[in-house]
């Protein structure tokens, strides 16, 4: 009986760690250009000697696709050869060269959709098909998977004219992925005074039922402003929101809800002009969170409905960039306007793209020469979770933190992202 008991204990404990560590979050990251993944407290080394950029976690995180890049003149080339890796079999798979960074993961299959000079492809991983992509649509500017995972939202010019309008449609795959269902959605007129070539990628609210995205100029225009667009679901309605930078992660919906929360402001400088604001589309609201003057934030995340969390440097426009402030993180309120700094990194040091996970808020900190990777059981002592992950590239004082950093959290966004990472 005593056997009998201590056996079920045993059993129970096991399943219980089991099941603990399925459910942990784990990180993809790059050291030294190589890939690592870590889970709870082990690191492992993926690729060696190699130039790897923009992990990204399959839904179920058991896969994982990333780019091989090369380096010229001190800059990264892409686009670059996309490969994926699987975690149960320890093997690499090249699927394509010459990839958009813009490659994403089904939010509820085992797909990967990707770009190859403006044609959009989907492979399938499930272990009884073979590794084979399917090419969906040409002439593509930019996708996302729908909510539901069964087809994409694609943009497209109507020609090649510079002031054709743009189309957007619904490219559904749930007949027969060889020969899809293409559904138009909506057309955004382009007038004879407009520059706008191509749509970011989409991103849809918790509800589903509004899109947002940013209408992107010439390459020239968008450095310094490109328009923040609100879509109804059913394509009836469609608003002009802001102006921002191409910036689709400095744009998040709330978790429950249509409010959307997002870094308005043109100039391509991240330390001046970027306010976080708040947009309710139905009537449509904005409302302007950052102090009026003094600051410029330049990440944030919803850590739940009322709270969200941004970094928040001081404003500055003079002298040169590698010299202005950097930022920490705070707790904005929105319910009662209050907003407390919960980090204090050392002077020289900055924190950046704050994510939520299970209870617990990741960001990046760096000094502009090297970067890690703190946690915190919200407002509780931080810890370095990964020390000496890569420093990406950074466009006046913004970095690519997607670059070389991905966190799994098991939820994941109608975009093909994770609703905790960048």
């Amino acid at each position: 009986m005593v056997r009998t008991v201590l056996l079920a204990i045993l059993l129970t404990c096991i399943f219980q760690n089991a099941t603990f560590a399925a459910h942990q979050e784990k990180a993809a990251f790059i050291r030294h250009d190589d890939l690592w993944i870590k889970a709870a407290t082990k690191e492992r080394k993926l690729t060696e000697g190699e130039y790897v950029r923009y992990p990204k976690w399959s839904y179920d995180g058991q896969w994982l696709a990333y780019l091989k890049a090369v380096k010229q003149d001190g800059n990264i080339v892409y686009d670059g050869e996309l490969w994926l890796y699987n975690l149960h079999t320890n093997k690499h798979f090249k699927m394509a060269s010459k990839v958009n960074k813009n490659f994403q993961w089904s939010g509820r299959e085992k797909k990967l959709a990707y770009l190859v000079n403006k044609t959009l492809y989907v492979v399938d991983t499930k272990p009884s098909k073979s590794l084979l992509a399917s090419m969906l649509a040409q002439g593509v500017e930019n996708f996302s998977w729908l909510p539901n995972g069964d087809g994409l939202l694609i943009s497209a010019k109507k020609s090649e004219q510079l002031h054709s309008d743009i189309i957007l449609s619904m490219v559904m795959l749930e007949v027969d992925r060889h020969r899809p269902i293409v559904k138009n959605l909506f057309t955004i007129p382009v007038g004879e005074d407009e520059y706008f070539v191509s749509t970011s990628s989409f991103k849809w609210s918790s509800n589903k039922g509004w899109i947002s995205f940013l209408l992107i100029p010439t390459a020239s225009m968008s450095a310094d402003a490109n328009t923040l667009c609100l879509l109804s679901a059913d394509g009836a309605v469609f608003k002009k929101v802001d102006e921002m930078l191409n910036y689709v992660e400095w744009m998040q919906w709330e978790p429950a809800g249509t409010n959307l929360a997002y870094i308005s402001g043109v100039g391509r400088e991240a330390t001046y002009n970027k306010h976080l604001l708040l947009v309710r589309p139905t009537p449509l609201k904005k409302e302007l969170i950052t102090p009026a003057k003094g600051y410029a934030d330049r990440d944030l995340v919803w850590k739940n409905e009322t709270v969200v969390v941004v970094s928040r440097s001081a404003e500055s426009k003079e002298g040169r960039l590698d010299e202005r402030p950097l930022p920490r993180l705070l707790e904005v309120n929105l319910l009662t306007g209050k907003q407390k700094q919960i980090t204090f990194p050392q002077k020289n040091n900055g924190d950046f793209v704050p994510m939520v996970g299970k209870g617990q808020l990741y960001w990046i900190r760096t000094d502009r020469q090297k970067a890690d990777v703190l946690a915190s059981h919200f407002n509780k002592k931080e810890k370095h979770w990964i020390k000496n992950i890569t420093v990406p590239s950074s466009y006046y004082e913004k970095w690519n933190w997607e670059e070389v950093f991905d966190l799994y959290t098991g939820v994941m966004r109608g975009d093909g992202s994770h609703a905790s990472s960048s």
